[in-house]
């Protein structure tokens, strides 16, 4: 045939990707057609690849294109033609592996059609190519594996030593009476990769595919060999558990096993656990000396495998039992025993010392070990080993209640914008409202230069202001520069929007069918469901960029929006100039203190600031003296000026409950109207603090259902309200007194709010805790909150121990200087506490785990009468009830119970303790409850 008749031929059957008549066709070209083919390879690739509209006009149903113009349809027979036809293997093999033709996501070539278009090529030159293609392999899924290993067996030629393709080849699909059989299946002990390819073998109901042919055509002594030095080796257990079956399969005999006694003493320590666990098996079986017997065991106990630590006492107890004076040699493997996170681990190890303490000559490793145990277990080794011993643990005493020192008069040097926390605003505030009418011009200066660069550049753009840095802000730069603020986007003159078609002429360029009326409708229906979205979701305004907008759709959009809604009437008309979020986007405490500064901003504006803020704290804490309130109600008085109401309101809250008698008619004597409130509120006192529950609730999606313990692997939301005992006859007051509809999505200023309420403790407390155990995650609380409330005073309840059980399981010893502040004001609420800890174990995904080792170092520093109360009311609700399963942590608690319980000299039956007590068997924590109930009912 002529060149132009091959070329046309072979071109025909690329076009029609016939790769079946290419197998049949290439295998019998002779070597000047298989050069005229070769030559034409490099054109036709590149016109395939150029012209995809060339797949279309041939009818090319399979052919595809990918992102990276790569053929996926004709790859295939472009390979084979390549392969066939391409002279030395060293180039096929290029050819085969080129990019163009091995696109992402497709199927591999089948090898079958490739060793027969390649067939017409001389034995070794195949072989050649076969080993040139198995070098490649780098994974078991490489599109190459295939034609590489159906070259190989074709030829039978000698696999390359390349580890990748022992896995591949484990990988693949099987063939009888593989070829290649011999070569690579003893290599499965050092081919990396070869234990993962093997995972899934498994020994019953029979030995599977592998695992069968390794032990039936292997030498047994090969297969030992190989598997204990695929142990050595190292690994986790998935790459080696078919070593480990195949290592159970054969069945190595003592004697097979003599002379790799010390290969399997070096498995022990460190293994993966079912590797150790066959290591013991052929060790323990084996004829030791006392050295070995005593190293294999102190292995064992090391491990953290309950089950192999216990293995490794029970031979040690046997070893004992014929040889009792070989107990020193056993010391090691006590000691690691005694810091095992099994109690029966721990326990058995003090059980065998104890058993075999009379041939124990030097205790002090013993003793020194004894730290790691429970106070209970290490009590048992002090008495036996320690002459004079007792075991009185005296803790220590409660630090004293922290007294907060005088509230620090501020210049206006510090504060705001440096510095945002509470008691920094607070007297900066302060400073602020006293220098505006002593030294205005001194003052003026003094904002300027320390807010002329802290102007936010959206500022007066933003709708609403979140945060008090903010309203701060704007507070300076009223005073500097007076009536810069031009209010919120919605009050300010409509400007006159630009016509649909100068705003949209550039849209019309990437979207030519938006033009005339069509545009226009389309136009002013985006803005309408801009507007819609933002009022039926007032967050998105935190989220959206509406600054980066044009000007006139800022406008449009934000006139349509209710963020001047009254901010605790939902049903009030917009106020003009109110930057306030609504009510339902912030807590009601945050809400609170945005009103005062609100309240500030807009006296500001109007000029008309008082001469003193009623509201400045007296003390760090909060508190408000009855005296300073009086003295400023008079400076206010003197100046023919009444106080701003939500500072008047807020300085009430910081009021001390109970005040003296004579107050109210002091503050009669003033004569204003702020005067006669305080007056009427000296004389009622303060309001008691909220009656606050903790409810339970379980969200299905379409429903919210009260929690049933019985519903497994539910996550509880903890749901806390209250109803304010009696009203103040204060509208914002009262609003912060009572707890809020929905949990709220804002929580900025949490630092401010015991500092609010310095006096109300719970009611701080109850704000925090909404939320804080729900679907959302993470809540927006730390640690310096729990600290804040612990400088408040009054009552505490199930809020403040909300938010302590909170963070005694996430933050550990972090939360005991708390506790202990709390215990030492008498205002440790320890029942609530330790009940709801025990919830949190089973309705929440915090775990009590790590709240014991505070509980206990808590105890230690003068806590422990109000830390056995937390865990008595804790093991009441935690203790696994009827049908449930016991776990490790439940044997910690009661174990750390009976040490608090000896310190606090406790008495008095636990019913849920007593129920594991009288249970029939010894597992430990029916142990451990024995000893605390025999404890508990002692008699006097």
């Amino acid at each position: 045939m002529t060149s132009d008749g091959i070329r046309t031929e072979i071109r025909n059957l690329v076009l029609n990707h016939d790769a079946e008549g290419l197998a049949l066709r290439l295998p019998k070209l002779t070597d000047a057609e298989r050069a005229t083919v070769a030559a034409e390879l490099p054109g036709l690739l590149a016109e395939l690849r150029e012209s995809p509209l060339l797949a279309a006009t041939v009818g090319w149903d399979a052919f595809d294109w990918t992102a990276d113009d790569q053929v996926t349809g004709p790859s295939e027979v472009l390979m084979m033609v390549g392969a066939a036809t391409i002279p030395g293997p060293a180039g096929v093999a290029t050819w085969l592996m080129k990019r163009d033709l091995n696109p992402r996501w497709s199927g591999a070539p089948s090898p079958h059609r490739l060793v027969k278009a390649v067939s017409g090529r001389p034995v070794a030159w195949r072989a050649d190519l076969a080993v040139r293609l198995a070098r490649r392999i780098r994974r078991p899924d490489d599109r190459i594996v295939p034609p590489a290993l159906a070259l190989l067996r074709d030829v039978e030629a000698t696999p390359p030593d390349h580890e990748p393709l022992v896995a591949a080849w484990l990988s693949a699909v099987g063939v009888a009476k593989d070829p290649l059989t011999p070569h690579l299946l003893p290599k499965i002990f050092e081919a990396a990769g070869a234990g993962r390819a093997l995972v899934n073998e498994t020994l019953t109901p029979k030995p599977s595919r592998w695992l069968a042919l390794a032990a039936r055509t292997l030498p047994r002594e090969q297969i030992i060999t190989g598997c204990v030095s695929r142990f050595l080796l190292g690994g986790d257990a998935q790459d080696l558990r078919f070593f480990v079956r195949l290592h159970t399969l054969v069945a190595p005999t003592p004697e097979e096993s003599a002379g790799r006694l010390r290969d399997y003493l070096r498995l022990l320590p460190a293994a993966p656990g079912p590797v150790a666990e066959l290591a013991w098996q052929q060790v323990r079986q084996a004829r030791l000396d006392p050295a070995d017997v005593a190293e294999a065991i102190e292995a064992m106990t090391f491990r953290r495998e309950a089950k192999l630590a216990v293995k490794g006492l029970t031979w040690l107890d046997r070893d004992l039992a014929t040889a009792p004076e070989r107990v020193a040699d056993h010391v090691t493997a006590l000691t690691n025993a005694y810091g095992h996170a099994s109690h029966e681990v721990r326990d058995r190890a003090v059980t065998l010392t104890l058993k075999h303490a009379d041939h124990l000559t030097d205790p002090a490793p013993i003793l020194e070990a004894a730290e790691l145990l429970p106070p209970a277990s290490a009590r048992q080794l002090f008495e036996r080993f320690t002459e004079g011993w007792t075991s009185d643990f005296t803790p220590g005493r409660l630090p004293e209640a922290t007294i907060p020192g005088p509230f620090p008069t501020s210049g206006l040097e510090s504060g705001p914008p440096e510095e945002i926390g509470w008691i920094d605003v607070e007297a900066w505030l302060a400073a602020i409202t006293r220098e505006a009418h002593t030294n205005p011009d001194s003052l003026k200066e003094t904002l300027a230069r320390r807010f002329g660069e802290h102007l936010r550049p959206v500022l007066y753009d933003a709708p609403t202001w979140q945060s008090p840095r903010d309203w701060c802000t704007a507070l300076a730069r009223e005073l500097v520069n007076p009536g810069e603020d031009p209010g919120p986007p919605m009050s300010r003159p409509p400007r006159q929007r630009p016509s649909y078609r100068k705003t949209m002429a550039d849209a019309e360029q990437a979207f030519p069918g938006l033009s005339g009326d069509l545009g226009q409708a389309l136009y002013d229906g985006m803005v309408n469901v801009a507007a819609t979205a933002f009022q039926l979701f007032p967050g998105l305004r935190t989220v959206v960029p509406l600054h980066e907008m044009p000007d006139y759709v800022q406008e449009e959009i934000l006139r349509a929006i209710d963020v001047q809604t009254d901010l605790y009437d939902p049903k009030a008309q917009p106020a003009p100039w109110n930057r306030l979020p609504h009510l339902r986007e912030c807590a009601r405490p945050h809400a609170f203190l945005l009103s005062r500064l609100d309240e500030l901003l807009r006296a500001a504006k109007a000029g008309a600031l008082p001469p003193v803020l009623l509201a400045t704290p007296t003390r760090a804490d909060g508190h408000l003296d009855p005296e300073t309130l009086l003295n400023r109600l008079a400076v206010c008085a003197e100046s023919g000026c009444e106080p701003l109401p939500l500072d008047l309101e807020q300085a009430l809250l910081r009021l001390p409950p109970n005040p003296a008698p004579d107050l109210a008619e002091r503050a009669k004597g003033i004569g204003s109207a702020a005067a006669a409130v305080v007056a009427r509120w000296f004389e009622r006192g303060a309001p008691p603090p909220p009656e606050v529950e903790v409810t339970w609730t379980l969200d299905l999606g379409s429903r919210v259902v009260p929690y049933d313990d019985h519903v497994l692997d539910q996550r509880g939301i903890a749901n806390v309200s209250w109803q304010p005992v009696e009203p103040a006859g204060l509208a914002h007051l009262d609003a912060l007194l009572t707890a809020p509809e929905m949990r709220p999505f804002r929580r900025v200023s949490r630092h401010f709010w015991p500092g609010m309420t310095p006096h109300h403790r719970e009611l701080a407390a109850a704000h925090l805790a909404i939320g804080l155990i729900d679907r959302f995650d993470p809540p927006d609380i730390t640690i310096d909150d729990l600290r804040n409330l612990t400088l408040a005073e009054g009552a505490s309840g199930p809020a403040t121990a909300l938010v302590l059980a909170y963070f005694l399981t996430v933050e550990g010893d972090d939360a005991v200087p708390p506790l202990l502040q709390l215990a030492a004001k008498g205002a440790l609420p320890a029942a609530e506490t330790g009940r709801l800890l025990g919830l949190f174990g089973r309705r929440t995904r915090y775990e009590a785990d790590p709240a014991l080792p505070s509980l206990e170092l808590a105890a230690k520093q003068g806590a422990h009468a109000e830390v056995w109360t937390i865990l008595r009311h804790f093991l009441a609700v935690f203790l696994p009830r009827e049908g449930e399963r016991a776990q490790r942590l439940h044997t910690d608690a009661v174990m750390l119970a009976i040490d608090i319980a000896t310190w606090a000299d406790a008495r008095g039956e636990i019913p849920e303790v007593a129920a594991h007590a009288k249970k029939r068997g010894s597992t430990s924590l029916i142990r451990v409850c024995r000893s605390l109930h025999q404890f508990l009912t002692r008699e006097a």
